[in-house]
């Protein structure tokens, strides 16, 4: 009877295994929807590498405005605006930047472009001058007699062209150069080659920030200014191209680019949120809703400051990042609008 009883159960068992439909797995049933996630505060300082493309200038002859015999020859240095260049005969001549090249001699009362990239050079250099004047004055005959003096030159505040020679930036390294001691110049004719000079870095595929960025390339840094993607700035151009790797290149390697760094000059502190909850996006700017407190459900205008996968990393506009502890997401979202 025993056995009989045991035998039913199990038939009954099977029976109902076979014919009683599957129940699907809780780890198949659909997942719920996330409709807010936490959001934390972090320093951020926007670290990225990046790659910039120089542009170059033209090579340039230095013409020389006198003719003669070079007594004395300065030239080894590379050529500063203010200092003399070379001796002939018994006068220096004198390397000027001017904005605008000297092309006459000049005196007082005289007007015009040059005079007036005269007076700004002068200004420069620490001379008596009339910045921003396109009249050479009393004030630029004074200037320019001591600086004559200073150069071993003697003068009665008049500017005789011959005593200069023109160059295209403040500092430069000169190449082929004939005007050594001892051999003949001509006005008018070539002694030197100015190089092809950097003249701009421009970030390849770069995005402008709203917050000045340092730059770093070779060693040598400089601030990149809100809204920039380019640095011309012709100080730090001349220290990165005189690093040994960087002088070292070519036209075809300097064209691939060079190797830099960008981070924000000072770092700042950012809300951390999923990319999902910033919406209505725009130039860098868009909104999150507060999952709790008081704005809870209210569209927080913020700027997009960096990114991470799956993190947007942003700065709240009227609110501090800490204000919020979390934010909405998915459907919450739904009908919400960044004003």
């Amino acid at each position: 009877m025993l056995v009989t009883v045991v035998i039913a159960a199990c038939v009954s068992v099977g029976a109902c295994a076979l014919w009683l439909p599957d129940r699907a797995p809780a780890l198949l049933d659909a997942p719920a929807e996330t409709t807010s996630a936490p959001a934390s505060v972090q320093e951020y300082a926007g670290g990225q590498q990046v790659t910039l493309v120089p542009s170059m200038s033209q090579a340039r002859d230095l013409l020389s405005n006198t003719s003669g015999l070079v007594t004395a020859d300065w030239s080894a240095q590379g050529l500063s605006s203010g200092r003399g260049v070379m001796r002939v005969g018994e006068r220096s001549v004198v390397a000027l930047a001017t904005a605008t090249p000297l092309y006459r001699d000049l005196r007082t009362g005289d007007r015009g472009q040059d005079v007036l990239a005269l007076n700004n050079e002068l200004n420069r250099l620490g001379y008596n001058s009339a910045p921003e004047s396109d009249v050479f004055s009393w004030a630029t005959s004074d200037g320019w007699r001591q600086l004559m003096v200073d150069n071993g030159n003697e003068s009665d505040g008049s500017l005789s062209l011959a005593d200069t020679l023109w160059i295209p930036q403040e500092s430069v390294a000169v190449g082929s150069w004939t005007a050594v001691q001892g051999a003949q110049v001509t006005a008018g004719t070539a002694v030197g080659v100015v190089p092809g000079a950097m003249t701009r870095l421009s970030i390849k595929g770069g995005q402008a920030s709203e917050r000045d960025r340092a730059l770093t390339v070779a060693g040598v840094s400089v601030t990149l200014p809100a809204g920039a993607t380019e640095i011309t700035d012709a100080g730090f151009l001349s220290q990165v191209a005189a690093v040994p790797e960087i002088a070292s290149l070519d036209g075809d390697q300097l064209a691939v680019g060079l190797d830099g760094t960008l981070s924000l000059a000072e770092p700042v502190e950012v809300l951390r949120v999923p990319a999902g909850a910033v919406f209505g996006i725009a130039d860098g700017i868009g909104c999150v809703a507060p999952a709790d407190g008081d704005s809870e459900g209210e569209p927080v205008r913020v700027s997009i400051i960096g990114g991470e996968l799956g993190v947007s990393l942003v700065v709240p506009e009227d609110m501090a990042p800490g204000d919020i502890s979390s934010v909405l997401l998915g459907s919450r979202l739904d009908g919400l609008t960044c004003g």
